[in-house]
Formats: C-alpha cells, structure tokens, sequence
C-alpha cells in the first residue's frame, strides 16, 4: 500500500504498537508525527535489510559446509 507522505500506514501502527508493547492510542501522544511516518519506518526497512544479508550469509555458509 502506497500512502502520501505524513499519512501512517495503519497496519504499520499495529506492528509498531506491538513492537513496543504500547497501545496504538499512546503513540500518538509519545511520538512525533515525523518519527512515526519517517524514523520508526526506516528503522524496520534498515533491520530488515540486515537481516536479509545475515540469512544470506548463514546460508551461503550451509552451502558451503554442505560441499565439503
């Protein structure tokens, strides 16, 4: 889903809110609105990222392990 710019994505807001432990109400009240449409997004897109290099190394080691 592609929203305008400063508009939450309000699945997003359920992940962050369970992430944090918090309910979906108090973000708003703890938050900028700039770091809930802009920090907390590129956190989670930079995480998945490293996460996505870490499960490519762990599985070119297996492939490599696997070849010996």
């Amino acid at each position: 889903m592609r929203l305008p710019l400063g508009v939450t994505d309000p699945i997003f807001l359920c992940e962050l809110a369970l992430e944090l432990g918090m309910p979906i109400s108090e973000l708003g009240e703890r938050m900028s609105a700039y770091e809930l449409t802009v920090t907390w997004p590129e956190y989670f897109r930079s995480r998945a990222r490293s996460q996505a290099r870490a499960d490519a190394k762990a599985e070119k080691n297996r492939t490599k392990a696997r070849r010996r």
